[in-house]
C-alpha cells in the first residue's frame, strides 16, 4: 500500500489560492448579473421575451445589438424581476367585464380576457375587425398574429381543470337536441356579423340540417338558449369551438352511425366505419391532415342533400369534387398522384356521357373508387371494377388466356384508364398503343387469330349497317318495315355479343355469333328488298290503273257525245 504523503504549507498555501479565485469570479459574476436591468413586470403569462423586445414592440425596450441569437431561455440568466413585480400566487380573478369593454389586469399591464378560451383561441376573429362588440385591435398592435395575443393577455376567468371531451369519444351534444325552446342564439348572433363569422349561419340556413333541425350546438356544443356570448360558448355548457378535423368524421358519425336516428330518413349507417377503413380514413388517423373528410365533400355548413343538383357530391358534380384535391399537383405530390385524372376523364366517353349529355347511369369517380370506404372488396383487379357494369364482358375475358397470364393485359391495357375511348375494329390492327399489335407481332400464330376475329367481326358488321340501309329505303317508301326492324334487332344482338366474346380470343364462339348476325342481316335485307321491289310493283300497277280509267274515261266521253248527236 501507497504511503500517504502528509500535506505541506506549499499544498495549503496554494488550495486557498484557487478557492479565493473561485469567490472572486462568483462575486463578479452576480455582481454583473445584478446590474442588468430589472424586469419591471409580472411574469405570469408573459416569459416570451422576444415577442416584444426583440423589435420594441409597444415601447418595450429592444435588445441590443451583442444581444443577437440569445433566446428566450437565456434572457432570465442575467435580468431578473424588480422587487414587486413577479406575484407569488395566482393573480386575483377580475369580474367579468361587459361586451364592448376591455378589463384591466388586477396586477395593472395588459387586460385581462374576461372568458375562457376553450373553443375560441384565435383571438382575431373578433378582436381584429370589433365583430359583436369585442375590444378592437389597437393600432400599435399591427402584425401582430393570433400566437402572439396570449403572450401578455391571460383569462381573467377559472379556467375548466379537464378538457372537454371530444367529438371522436362523444360528441359535445348528442342528439336528440338539447331542449332549446325553438331557440339558437349562435344563428341570432352570426347573422348581425360579416364576412367568415356570418356565412356559415348563411351556408346552414339553406342545408338539411337546418330543414331536419340540426343545429350549431350540436356540432359545436355550447348553449344555444343563451344570449351572453360568455354563458353560450363556456366550456362548462359543452363549447368546443370548431371541431378538430381528426375528429370531424366521428362527429358526423355521431348521428349517421345511429340506427335509430338515421332510420326515419331512409339513410345507411356503416358510413364512418368505410371512411376509417378508406385511405382517407386510414391517413387522417396517422395526422394527415391534408386528407378529405365529410365537411370538405358534404359543403361543410351547407350541406344538402345527396339527390339536389346543387350539392358537390350528386353525380354531375362528383368529378369536380374530386378534382379539387386531386388536380392540385403540390398537394398531391407527397403521394406520388398524377393530377391530370380529370382532364382525361372529360375527354373520355364516359366523360362524355356523364358530364356533356347528363347520363346519371354513366360512371363517376366514386362509381369505380367508392364512395365513403375503401375499394370494394375484389375492385383491387381492374377487370372486377370494369365488370360492375360490363358483366358480360368481363365473364368473357375471364374465360380468356389474358387473364390467367400473370401481369398480362388487363381493361386498361386496350382500353385505358380513365380516358377509356369508344372502342373500334381498328383496335384490331396496326401495333400502336392500345393495339393487339403492341404485344403480338406480326406472322405470330396470335397475330392470325386477331386477323380472323377482325374479319369476322369487320364483315358482320358490315352486312348489319347494309341491313339498316335497306330498311330505311322501305320505310321511305311508305312500306311497313316493322318486321324486319325487329329481325334486324335480333342480328344486333349477335354482333354486341360477339364483340364481347372476342375478349375469350376464342375463334370459333366468335364466328359462330357473327355467322347468326349475317344470316339474320342478310335476311332482312332479302326482305326490305323484297319490300322496295313490292313498292315498284305497286306503283307501277298504280300507274298502269290509272292510264286504264283514263282510257275508260276518255271512251265514256265520246259514247256521250255519239249519243247527243
Amino acid at each position: 500500500m501507497k504511503e500517504k504523503k502528509p500535506m505541506t504549507q506549499h499544498h495549503l498555501w496554494r488550495m486557498l489560492a484557487v478557492a479565493a479565485v473561485g469567490v472572486i469570479v462568483i462575486l463578479l459574476t452576480t455582481a454583473a448579473r445584478l446590474a442588468q436591468p430589472p424586469i419591471p413586470h409580472d411574469l405570469t403569462g408573459r416569459q416570451d421575451c422576444l415577442a416584444c423586445h426583440e423589435q420594441g414592440v409597444n415601447g418595450a425596450p429592444k435588445f441590443p445589438a451583442n444581444h443577437a441569437g440569445r433566446t428566450n431561455d437565456m434572457c432570465q440568466g442575467c435580468h431578473h424581476p424588480a422587487a414587486g413585480a413577479a406575484p407569488t400566487s395566482t393573480p386575483p380573478v377580475v369580474p367579468t367585464a361587459t361586451a364592448g369593454a376591455a378589463p384591466t389586469s388586477a396586477t395593472g399591464g395588459p387586460p385581462s380576457i374576461p372568458h375562457d378560451v376553450i373553443g375560441r383561441d384565435d383571438c382575431l376573429v373578433c378582436h381584429a375587425t370589433g365583430q359583436a362588440g369585442a375590444p378592437k385591435v389597437p393600432d400599435d398592435h399591427a402584425g401582430r398574429t393570433k400566437d402572439t395575443c396570449r403572450t401578455c393577455h391571460q383569462p381573467s376567468v377559472t379556467q375548466p381543470t379537464t378538457v372537454p371531451p371530444t367529438p371522436a369519444v362523444l360528441p359535445p351534444t348528442p342528439i336528440p337536441h338539447p331542449a332549446a325552446g325553438g331557440k339558437n342564439s349562435c344563428a341570432d348572433c352570426h347573422r348581425t356579423l360579416s364576412g367568415k363569422l356570418q356565412q356559415p349561419v348563411t351556408d346552414w340556413e339553406g342545408s338539411i340540417h337546418a330543414a331536419r333541425n340540426v343545429g350549431c350546438a350540436d356540432c359545436h356544443g355550447g348553449d344555444p338558449t343563451s344570449a351572453d356570448p360568455n354563458g353560450s360558448m363556456a366550456s362548462a355548457a359543452g363549447y368546443i369551438g370548431a371541431p378538430d378535423k381528426a375528429s370531424i368524421p366521428a362527429l358526423c358519425g355521431s348521428c349517421h352511425a345511429n340506427v335509430e336516428m338515421m332510420r326515419q330518413y331512409d339513410l345507411p349507417t356503416d358510413q364512418l366505419s368505410k371512411y376509417q377503413e378508406s385511405k382517407h380514413g386510414q391517413l387522417l388517423a396517422k395526422g394527415d391532415r391534408n386528407v378529405a373528410t365529410c365537411f370538405d365533400c358534404h359543403d361543410g355548413h351547407a350541406t344538402r342533400q345527396t339527390n339536389d343538383p346543387g350539392t358537390s357530391v350528386y353525380p354531375l358534380n362528383v368529378p369536380a369534387l374530386c378534382a379539387r384535391c386531386h388536380a392540385d399537383a403540390a398537394l398531391m405530390k407527397p403521394y406520388g398522384i398524377p393530377t391530370n385524372q380529370y382532364d382525361l376523364f372529360k375527354s373520355s366517353v364516359h366523360g362524355i356521357a356523364l358530364l356533356k349529355n347528363q347520363d346519371l347511369r354513366a360512371p363517376s369517380c366514386a362509381t369505380c373508387h367508392g364512395t365513403h370506404g375503401a375499394t370494394p372488396p375484389g375492385f383491387e383487379e381492374v377487370a372486377n371494377v370494369c365488370g360492375s357494369c360490363h358483366s358480360a364482358t368481363q365473364d368473357y375475358f375471364l374465360k380468356s388466356k389474358h387473364a390467367s397470364v400473370a401481369d398480362g393485359p388487363k381493361c386498361v391495357t386496350c382500353h385505358g384508364r380513365y380516358d377509356v375511348g369508344v372502342p373500334s375494329d381498328d383496335m384490331f390492327t396496326g401495333n400502336g398503343q392500345r393495339q393487339c399489335g403492341q404485344c403480338h407481332p406480326a406472322g405470330s400464330p396470335q397475330a392470325e387469330t386477331v386477323k380472323s376475329l377482325y374479319t369476322a367481326i369487320h364483315q358482320a358488321a358490315i352486312t348489319y349497317d347494309q341491313a339498316g340501309k335497306a330498311i330505311a329505303q322501305a320505310a321511305s317508301l311508305q312500306m311497313i318495315v316493322g318486321p324486319e326492324e325487329e329481325q334486324l334487332q335480333q342480328a344486333k344482338t349477335s354482333l354486341l355479343t360477339a364483340r364481347a366474346a372476342q375478349h375469350t380470343g376464342q375463334l370459333a364462339d366468335v364466328s359462330k355469333l357473327t355467322g347468326q348476325a349475317v344470316s339474320i342481316s342478310q335476311q332482312t335485307i332479302q326482305a326490305a328488298e323484297a319490300k322496295v321491289a313490292e313498292s315498284i310493283f305497286r306503283r307501277k300497277a298504280m300507274v298502269v290503273a290509272v292510264v286504264m280509267i283514263g282510257l275508260v274515261i276518255v271512251a265514256l266521253v265520246i259514247v256521250k257525245r255519239a249519243l247527243v248527236a
